[in-house]
């Protein structure tokens, strides 16, 4: 079980970055500084065009329909709390720098077990990369502006006394720590882009499968040239990886995926690490994502973790409750001295829980009015 936490993860701040907008009308006001009906038609987009959102149907977009006044009611308040993280943003000169997005990037993805899946993930919840950039600047701006306003220090005692009443935590899967070099090579997305570069439509299915055939072919021929390189020159992988790999975020590390267990894997790339002795340079595994070279450079076997190995994993979780927590104190203590006036009126929290309560009477009253159907 890993332990740490970003906010991001936490769900605290998700989706609060809207970027630009053309429409610059406010509805809201905090602290004298507009909220404006592009940034909340921005976020409910965002949120519409989200997969959980679109399983519900298209009767849940219904401008006065319980869904859409729901997250009305919760982008709203978003949008709220944003503008109070601002502001203090602003007034403490918290800027955030492209090393300090790509060493947050690598954190989410040692978390989630890989860099291959965080992408996964991405994709599932249909979100892009400028939505994920936008949300890592995001944490690290409330990263920085708690680490500046609370102490969060956390102690070597309190350290062991979390792992002495936590040991369950700590008996772990068999893991591998590893790198890959992938070469993308996805058929269904070569045969799109065969069909688009055919602009008058000329050529046939046959033709078109013969093309995907001898792109998928050149993207395995590849693969093998670059494993026999790295079969050479095992210690070269990372300059290979740097060099050849698709999967650029483990690429600028030197294609190096850190330690994950099984599970966190596609099966083909599981199977092929997890056999793999250290330093031995794999096949080329064949993937959904593509073709992988693997090399794993070490392992940890299945058990209870010692506190030595896993402190710096206690402390790091342990500073972000610590400023999960501050973080909350000091929004509660914003909004309370916050000035917020809503220039439009159908935003104010009052209006909108009344439209709620209006909503679901009128579903009741409309349920018990329906005409009972008679028995068979």
């Amino acid at each position: 079980m890993k332990l740490a936490k970003s906010l991001l993860t936490a769900g605290l701040l998700i989706g609060l970055m809207t970027g630009c907008t053309a429409n610059r009308s406010a509805i809201i006001t905090v602290n004298g500084e507009p909220i404006t009906k592009g940034q909340y038609e921005t976020m409910l987009k965002r949120q519409i065009e989200s997969p959980q959102f679109k399983q519900l149907g298209p009767e849940a977009k219904n401008p006065n329909g319980f869904m859409m006044l729901m997250a009305k009611d919760r982008i709203v308040n978003e949008l709220i709390v944003k503008a109070l993280i601002e502001q203090q943003v602003k007034e403490h000169k918290i800027t955030v720098s492209e090393d300090d997005i790509k060493a947050k990037r690598k954190e989410i993805a040692e978390k989630m077990g890989s860099e291959e899946r965080l992408n996964q993930i991405l994709k599932e919840n249909n979100v892009s990369e400028a939505q994920l950039r936008e949300d890592l600047i995001n944490e690290i701006k409330v990263d920085k502006l708690v680490t500046a306003t609370s102490d969060v220090n956390v102690s070597d005692k309190e350290v062991s006394d979390f792992y002495n009443q936590n040991k369950t935590s700590f008996d772990r899967p068999e893991r591998v720590k590893a790198a890959h070099i992938l070469i993308e090579a996805n058929s269904d997305k070569i045969k799109q882009d065969v069909i688009n570069a055919d602009k008058n439509g000329k050529m046939t299915a046959a033709e078109i499968d013969k093309k995907v055939k001898e792109k998928m072919d050149e993207k395995m021929a590849l693969a093998k040239k670059v494993r026999e390189e790295a079969v050479k020159a095992p210690e070269k992988f990372a300059e290979l990886a740097k060099k050849y790999s698709e999967d650029k975020m483990s690429a600028v590390n030197g294609g190096d995926l850190g330690f994950f267990p099984r599970e966190a894997m596609v099966k083909p790339f599981a199977d092929a690490a997890f056999s793999l002795k250290p330093g031995v340079v794999s096949e080329v595994v064949v993937s959904e994502f593509g073709n992988h070279i693997i090399i794993v450079s070490d392992r940890a076997a299945k058990g209870l973790q010692p506190l030595d190995k896993v402190k710096d994993e206690i402390k790091a979780f342990l500073v972000q409750q610590k400023k999960i927590s501050a973080l909350q104190k000091l929004f509660e203590g914003l909004r309370a001295s916050a000035k917020v006036e809503y220039v439009d009126e159908s935003f104010s929290p009052e209006n909108i829980q009344k439209a709620i309560r209006d909503n679901m009477q009128k579903q009741q009253g409309a349920a018990q009015n329906a005409p009972m159907t008679p028995a068979k």
